[in-house]
């Protein structure tokens, strides 16, 4: 399998941008198009391709410029530059931190997908020379690419460290927006994880028995040869039918692999012909489940900031992007729901949900609970009202029949320790119950 020849690849890597508050979200816009970006259009023709394919609310939020006029708020932005850069990831020995390997790629198009207040993504494409065309070296890229510390070291100096992976990105292509660091808090990087998303497709000769194995390897970033049994990282029986049943098979000469980091696609004569289907339709369905499963991330880190607001958000995020089908025809639509399968969208949504109506009802009942305390208060304030007539009662009744002041005062307690059980027995009835039953069960013991 190792000697597999691969005729064509795609390689995509896909990172978090974090959340763009409309002001936020202008300046970035303004930045990218001030360092070369240009606007994702379309051509007529082009559009008229998509209606026929895709259904108005996912072509609209994924492929053609979308403005939300009535809330004065853009939905989607794509933006692209197709300046091409050399990357070269490097391999270091861990005790003396010499170079041991290295990898040489090109990246040939950057894209920044911004969806009005919510998380943005990017996407870098990778493309390798065609020496470099084989599994082996393959194999050891998608490894590099996906992690977020990678070395990248254009000078190949053991003596210098070169910039880690995100580092790079950042300052060739995100504009300044970093992705993490050590010393500020960045929200986005609570919940992007170490790794990049890889979305790959291989055109390559190989039988449909191997293809399956080659996908559990490169799907799961695994060294080649671990679905067979080689190695130490070699996967249970067990495990690995279980990460095969995301497994995509429509047609005899591709498979697809849908996993949580990953999207891979191997099959022969696939790209000679659709190419563009792989790079940038069928990426986009995968582009579009990551943008929602990151965001019921981010919801669910934000829930006890303000739940009764953050609530409504969610809601108004679901209108706009909780879509069951996306497409008249079917295989982008077993694309999208074995995508969310993978990433276990359905589950999550509905825990989501459920915990968010749970601690809003509980909210709502706490508040609920302060004002009957606040209707019993002034219950209270009330009641004691009307001890004032009580007291001028009593005081003609000490002048005029001559009463003692124990008299006067015994009567006093009396009736307002009367009036105050009486107002306990409204406003706390069961509380009453259960001092009677207490008293009663006592009495019945002795």
């Amino acid at each position: 399998m190792k000697n597999t020849k691969v005729n064509q690849s795609i390689i995509k890597i896909v990172g978090l941008l974090g959340e763009f508050p409309t002001k936020k979200r202008k300046d970035f816009q303004f930045d990218l198009l001030k360092n070369g970006y240009k606007e994702d259009t379309n051509s007529a023709d082009c559009n008229n391709i998509l209606k026929d394919i895709f259904y108005p609310d996912f072509r609209g939020l994924m492929f053609v410029k979308n403005d939300d006029k009535n809330e004065n708020e853009l939905l989607s932005r794509r933006f692209y530059s197709e300046e091409k850069k050399n990357i070269v990831f490097v391999k270091r020995v861990w005790e003396s931190k010499k170079i041991s390997d290295h990898f040489n790629a090109d990246v040939v198009k950057s894209e920044i997908f911004l969806f009005g207040d919510q998380i943005g993504l990017f996407a870098l494409t990778l493309q390798i020379d065609e020496d470099d065309h084989n599994l082996p070296f393959i194999s050891n890229l998608i490894n590099q690419c996906r992690n977020f510390d990678s070395e990248i070291n254009l000078n190949l100096s053991d003596e210098n460290i070169g910039l880690r992976w995100h580092e790079w990105i950042t300052q060739n292509y995100l504009c300044g927006t970093k992705l993490r660091d050590e010393k500020k808090k960045i929200k986005v990087d609570e919940f992007s994880g170490s790794k990049f998303k890889v979305f790959s497709v291989f055109d390559c000769d190989i039988s449909q028995a191997d293809r399956k194995n080659l996908l559990f390897d490169l799907g799961t970033s695994s060294p080649l040869n671990s679905s067979i049994g080689e190695g130490n990282l070699a996967p249970h029986p067990d495990y690995f039918n279980e990460v095969m049943k995301n497994k995509i098979s429509i047609f005899n000469n591709w498979d697809s692999l849908c996993l949580f980091d990953s999207f891979t696609t191997i099959g022969n004569n696939i790209l000679k012909n659709e190419r563009v289907k792989w790079d940038d339709s069928y990426f986009r369905i995968y582009l579009f489940r990551l943008f929602f499963k990151y965001n019921l991330y981010r919801y669910n880190s934000d829930l006890h900031d303000n739940t009764v607001k953050l609530r409504n958000q969610f809601e108004k995020f679901l209108n706009n992007y909780n879509l069951s089908h996306i497409s008249f025809n079917f295989l982008p639509n077993e694309i999208f729901n074995k995508i969310g399968d993978a990433l276990h969208l359905e589950e999550e949504l509905n825990t989501f949900q459920s915990r968010i109506n749970r601690i809003s009802s509980a909210i709502q009942e706490e508040k609920q609970s302060r004002t009957n305390a606040l209707l019993q208060f002034v219950t209270v304030l009330g009641g004691l009202g009307a001890v004032q007539p009580v007291f001028e009662g009593l005081s003609l009744a000490q002048k005029h029949l001559g009463w003692s002041n124990l008299v006067f005062y015994s009567l006093l307690i009396f009736i307002l320790l009367g009036i105050g059980l009486g107002l306990l027995a409204f406003l706390m009835p069961e509380l009453v119950k259960k001092i009677k039953k207490n008293i009663f069960t006592n009495k019945s013991d002795l």
